[in-house]
């Protein structure tokens, strides 16, 4: 393989993620592993499959209902032209064209551990070096934007703060695994804090619609320059398997990362699908609602107090989490315990905490599952408790 000239960086690093291509499940179990919403797609989809031309899937895509949906979504919060948006076959294709088009020589990325594993291992992969500020769980794995602006890099020169020391920035908000929702006051911080340096912000919002649109760094991208928002439909809309997702940024940004990428990105299809997904923000409320309600039974069932946000009720605590995301982090006190594999003898398949940078077996990433199916959730939650 050396004298094939194939990328140093992919040949030495292993890639890790907790995508999987096959589920099991034990009979009766309940998946809480996959971060699509369990409440599927709106229902109004497949009005619009069953009423699809397939005529039209003989020629390029052209559809612009996407792009008018998206624009359409933000309109009360801010104006977003055609011009601002690059569609992209998921928010995981979405990372991979924003890398791309940087500069990776000697790069450093000032990231979030633990966030979503796939993008810091594009980044190595394409030579990009992923130095990360660690939540910690002294802290409940609260992120605390202070304490992320004085973050440096190991090997500057000298000890300064972000200006000196990072290439750019990524961070996914809400946070995976966590679910916790950084305050779009501090998102502007860091943004306003790098641009002074000339350096570029990546808000990953793939969860995004999991809390106010008006909390979204989509509202902030007309101020600054140097932010790209990256979003998907797979998520709070429902439409993993249509692979669909879109950036948000200022014009030039979005030429830059058109240069690079195949101007038919995002189906015929899947573009009328996704835009009549957009158009229902009501599906996404009933779904935040039930996540709501079962995160009140879960801080109920760990004791989870404004004095031990964790929980003080046994040995299992509960990360610092925003309740309508679908996704939380447990984590365990025993150090040596697996917890996706006690969730999983209990009928609940979940994430290895094992698999983000800065976590271990002792804790597992869980996504919520519909309402119908949250006893068996809840008392694995409750037994694991007690162990």
């Amino acid at each position: 393989m050396k004298n094939l000239k194939i990328r140093k960086e992919l040949l030495e690093q292993e890639k890790i993620s907790y995508a999987m291509d096959h589920i099991e499940l034990p009979e009766g179990g309940v998946d809480c592993s996959e971060g699509c919403n369990p409440y599927g797609f709106p229902q109004a989809c497949i009005d619009v499959l069953r009423n699809f031309d397939p005529a039209r899937l003989g020629p390029y895509p052209h559809s612009p209902a996407l792009y008018d949906a998206i624009s359409d979504y933000w309109k009360e919060q801010i104006d977003v032209e055609r011009g601002n948006i690059l569609l992209t076959d998921g928010s995981i294709s979405a990372l991979y064209i924003v890398n791309n088009i940087f500069d990776t020589h000697n790069a450093v990325v000032l990231g979030v551990s633990p966030q979503f594993t796939d993008y810091y291992m594009h980044a190595g992969m394409i030579g990009i070096e992923y130095a990360p500020y660690q939540l910690e769980k002294k802290n409940n794995y609260k992120f605390e934007t202070d304490d992320f602006l004085e973050m440096h890099y190991e090997e500057a020169e000298e000890d300064t703060a972000i200006g000196k020391s990072y290439n750019f920035i990524y961070i996914d908000n809400p946070n995976n695994p966590t679910g916790q929702c950084i305050d779009i006051s501090d998102i502007e911080r860091i943004v306003k804090e790098a641009v002074k340096f000339d350096i570029t912000v990546i808000i990953d919002e793939a969860y995004g619609d999991f809390m106010p649109k008006e909390n979204s760094a989509v509202t902030l991208f007309a101020k600054y320059p140097n932010l790209i928002v990256v979003r998907t439909l797979s998520k709070a809309f429902g439409l993993a398997g249509m692979r669909v997702g879109y950036i948000i940024a200022h014009k030039n940004m979005i030429a830059c990362m058109k240069k690079m990428v195949n101007p038919y990105m995002v189906g015929e299809l899947t573009r009328e699908i996704a835009a009549e997904a957009i158009s229902h923000r009501d599906h996404i409320e009933k779904s935040m609602a039930d996540f709501a309600a079962m995160k009140c039974s879960i801080r109920k069932a760990l004791g989870c107090s404004e004095e031990f946000p964790g929980g003080d009720k046994g040995r299992l605590h509960l990360a610092e989490t925003l309740d309508t995301n679908s996704l939380m982090l447990l984590y365990h006190d025993d150090p040596d315990i697996d917890l996706s594999r006690e969730f999983l003898s209990r009928g609940v398949l979940v994430i290895d905490g094992n698999d983000f940078k800065g976590l271990d077996s002792s804790s597992a990433r869980v996504r919520l599952p519909v309402i119908s199916e949250f006893p068996v959730l809840l008392s694995a939650i409750e037994d694991i408790n007690r162990l």
